[in-house]
C-alpha cells in the first residue's frame, strides 16, 4: 500500500511539472512575454544594450578533486527519482566509481558562450548560423542568452577561433564542484531557487517565464555558482565537453543540467552521451584555455581565484 501511495505521489509530481512546462509554453505567446524586454538582473539582462563581461575566465588551480559518485549515493537518487520522467533510462552506472582525479591548472569561461559572442564568430568566419536565427541574427533580446542548436563540431570550431578549446569532462567537473566533493556547484542540498531546472520554473516564474524555450541570460541564477566562481554549471543549459562517453557509439560527454531537467541532472557528477553531430535546444557550451597558453597570450584573468 505504501509503495502504491508513493508511486501515486511521484505521478502527481510529474503531472505538475508537465502542466507547469506546458503552461509556460502557452504563456510565451501571451502578453507576459513583454517581461523579457524588461529584464534587469544587476547588469546580466538579455537586452541588446546590456552586454556583460563574458570574456572573463576563471582560474582553476592544479591538483586533485573528487570525481564521480558511489553506489550509496546513486541508490538514494534512484529510490527517489528512478521512475520519474526525465530520469528513466539514465545510465547511473556511468558515474562510477567515485575517485580522486588530478587535473592540471587551466582557465575556464566564467559563463556559457552567448549568442552575441557566437555571432562575432559567425560574422568573421562565415560559419553556418544555428537553427532559429533569422538572416544571420539571433532572436531579439537574446544577446546574453547561451547559444543553442550548436553541435560539438560547431562548439569546437568556435573554441579554435577564440584561441581556446573545449573542456575535458574532468576539467568541467572540477570547475563545477571544487575539491570538497560537493554534489552541486553551490553545495550538497538542492534548492530550486538557486538555479534554472524544471523544478525552478515556479520558483522563478516572474523572471523566467519568457525564457523557458531558450534558457535564461547567463549569470541570472545568482545561486548557481561553483566554489571557483563559475556560473550556470548546475542548470540553464547542458554543455559539451571534449571527452568520450561511449567511444564505440561515437558519443561525446555532455555535462550539467538544463531548464527542462530534474535536479539529479544538476549534480556535477551527472553525465550524458550525445552524438557530436546533434544539436539541441538545451545544449550549449563554454571553453577553456591551458594555463601556459593563457599566460603566454596575456588573457584576462580578472576573476582569478587561488582555490
Amino acid at each position: 500500500m505504501n509503495k502504491k501511495v508513493q508511486d501515486s505521489k511521484f505521478k502527481i509530481q510529474d503531472v505538475r511539472i508537465s502542466l507547469i512546462l506546458t503552461s509556460c509554453f502557452l504563456l510565451l505567446t501571451s502578453v507576459f512575454c513583454l517581461l523579457s524586454s524588461a529584464y534587469s538582473h544587476g547588469g546580466h539582462g538579455g537586452g541588446e544594450g546590456k552586454s556583460i563581461d563574458t570574456e572573463a575566465m576563471v582560474y582553476i588551480p592544479e591538483g586533485e578533486f573528487i570525481m564521480g559518485s558511489n553506489e550509496d549515493e546513486l541508490m538514494e537518487i534512484k529510490k527517489v527519482y528512478g521512475k520519474r520522467g526525465g530520469i528513466e533510462g539514465y545510465l547511473f552506472e556511468k558515474e562510477k566509481p567515485k575517485r580522486k582525479v588530478f587535473v592540471k591548472s587551466f582557465y575556464i569561461d566564467k559563463y556559457e558562450v552567448t549568442n552575441a559572442q557566437y555571432k562575432k564568430f559567425i560574422d568573421v568566419t562565415g560559419h553556418p548560423v544555428p537553427r532559429g536565427w533569422n538572416k544571420g541574427k539571433y532572436p531579439p533580446g537574446k544577446a546574453n542568452n547561451p547559444v543553442l542548436y550548436v553541435s560539438w563540431y560547431d562548439a569546437k570550431a568556435y573554441a579554435k577561433w577564440a584561441g581556446k578549446r573545449l573542456p575535458t569532462e574532468e576539467e568541467w567537473e572540477k570547475a563545477a564542484r571544487g575539491t570538497d566533493g560537493r554534489i552541486f556547484p553551490w553545495g550538497n542540498k538542492y534548492d530550486p531557487a538557486l538555479t534554472s531546472t524544471a523544478e525552478s520554473i515556479m520558483e522563478n516564474i516572474e523572471d523566467g517565464i519568457c525564457n523557458v524555450t531558450t534558457g535564461i541570460p547567463v549569470g541570472t541564477a545568482k545561486g548557481d555558482v561553483s566554489p571557483y566562481g563559475v556560473h550556470d554549471m548546475g542548470g540553464n543549459v547542458r554543455e559539451w565537453t571534449d571527452s568520450w562517453f561511449i567511444a564505440e557509439k561515437g558519443e561525446k560527454v555532455v555535462k550539467g543540467g538544463s531548464w527542462v531537467d530534474l535536479s539529479p541532472k544538476a549534480r556535477s557528477a551527472s553525465r550524458d552521451g550525445v552524438n557530436p553531430k546533434g544539436v539541441s535546444h538545451i545544449i550549449g557550451f563554454r571553453c577553456v584555455r591551458d594555463y601556459e597558453m593563457t599566460a603566454t597570450n596575456s588573457v584576462s584573468d580578472s576573476v582569478r581565484r587561488q582555490g
